[in-house]
C-alpha cells in the first residue's frame, strides 16, 4: 500500500499492537511476569 510509507512509526506501531491480541500466548507470558515482578518486590518490602 502507498500509504503505509507515509504513516508515523507510532501509528504502525499502534496498528501492529492490535493485531497482539490479549489471547495471545506472548501477552499472558509478559501477565505473568509482570505479575510475579510485583509479588516478589511486595515480598521483598515486607521483609524490611
Amino acid at each position: 500500500m502507498a500509504l503505509r510509507k507515509y504513516r508515523t512509526g507510532a501509528a504502525v506501531a499502534a496498528n501492529e499492537a492490535e493485531a497482539a491480541q490479549a489471547g495471545s500466548p506472548a501477552f499472558w507470558v509478559c501477565l505473568a511476569l509482570l505479575l510475579a515482578t510485583a509479588a516478589l518486590a511486595a515480598r521483598i518490602a515486607s521483609l524490611w
